[in-house]
């Protein structure tokens, strides 16, 4: 494909950033068909990492048709039977049982107040508002080794579920237990819920992982990395910061004598169908087809769940869309109960961001980025 020889290619994967990865028991390796069609097509091969600059490589995730492989492992099948705790083990690079012990982080003597005047806010603000101060109570978030990163980030979790649920406070807990208790879920919607938050655990280099990385490099603790990604995942471009009109649109084909009918409306007014279409998957997101597929089996008499499956055919057969792993979410928070305003990704997307954020601390120090000035021009 290249038409260079043995020797050429060898340079280009150092030169030109091809990856290879050598095949067990042989000398021979494999390289990414990716990398070698950029290459014959005339693609640039990928900027040069700076040392102690922002890194823009990870081993952490693959994001291929097939959904994300976290590092190495798919997604969807470590939904299957994995716990959040042994996907993000897997993710960290840690060891469970050393990370997820039975130590619970302290609380600020000001918690109990703080959560009263937060009671309207969403789980998301709650954090927002309130890690700062718990980071605070826990001076051992200021251990930025992998092993206390990844100590705080448990912490950062076991809160993060009992924001969720609206608790006072952490538990040690399987993190799904706990919000499956807190919500009242059945045990084969708790099944769910590890599922759903397993699939969020990342997808690449979204925003918000993006701003994770960026302030991790600075030398932050887990709470103020996850506390990034929840300020600019909130943002109204976002899929999270769409969720809330996703939400709506759910509840009007619950409520709706046909169900077709609200999906209909916005295609004839020309309004976008939030919950539809993926710029990554040509062929629909493995994750919500997994999460769907799920549901049918639990739902499969149930009327509510018939009327979705009812506006999903409909949106395929006139737009030929697949349902995102949005619209999964959304649909499995509003059945368990949950504010509009929630989900459960943002628990799930957690791991990924503190994973991210140990792998960026780790580059090194920070260097300032040169920007290219468009402004006038000093007299």
């Amino acid at each position: 494909m290249l038409r260079v020889s043995l020797p050429t290619l060898y340079a280009y994967v150092s030169r030109k950033k091809i990856r290879s990865q050598a095949i067990p028991g042989t000398r021979r390796n494999r390289y990414w068909r990716a990398d070698i069609e950029r290459i014959v097509g005339g693609g640039e091969a990928p900027a040069a990492e700076r040392p102690g600059g922002l890194r823009r490589e990870t081993d952490i995730t693959l994001v291929t048709e097939d959904g994300p492989h976290y590092r190495g492992q798919s997604a969807v099948r470590l939904s299957e039977t994995r716990s959040v705790e042994d996907v993000a083990a897997l993710l960290w690079q840690a060891e469970r049982a050393s990370v997820f012990t039975s130590t619970l982080p302290n609380a600020p003597a000001e918690l109990p107040e703080m959560l009263r005047l937060l009671s309207a806010a969403s789980a998301a603000d709650r954090a927002i508002a309130l890690f700062p101060f718990i980071e605070i109570a826990n001076p051992r978030a200021y251990d930025l080794s992998r092993q206390g990163m990844c100590q705080t980030g448990v912490d950062v979790l076991r809160w993060l579920a009992a924001f969720l649920v609206k608790a006072q406070s952490p538990s040690s807990d399987p993190l799904h237990e706990t919000v499956a208790r807190g919500l009242g879920a059945s045990e084969e919607m708790a099944d769910l819920i590890r599922r759903v938050m397993v699939l969020s655990a990342d997808h690449g280099f979204e925003p918000g992982t993006y701003a994770v990385r960026a302030v991790a490099s600075t030398g932050v603790t887990p709470y103020r990395s996850v506390l990034t990604g929840l300020s600019v995942s909130m943002g109204r471009r976002t899929k999270i910061g769409r969720h809330e009109g996703l939400a709506r649109l759910l509840n009007e084909v619950a409520t709706s004598r046909e169900p077709q009918d609200p999906v209909v409306r916005r295609m004839r007014e020309g309004e976008e169908i939030l919950g539809f279409g993926s710029t990554l998957y040509k062929n629909g997101d493995p994750r919500a087809r997994a999460v769907l597929q799920r549901l049918s089996e639990i739902l499969c008499d149930d009327a509510d769940f018939r009327k979705l499956q009812r506006a999903i055919a409909v949106v395929h057969e006139a737009k030929g869309l697949e349902p995102d792993f949005a619209l999964a979410n959304v649909y499995l928070a509003r059945r368990l109960g949950m504010d509009s305003k929630d989900s459960l990704f943002i628990l799930g997307r957690a791991v990924g961001w503190i994973a991210h954020s140990i792998e960026q601390y780790e580059v090194g120090g920070v260097i300032r980025e040169p920007a290219m000035y468009t402004g006038p021009l000093p007299a």
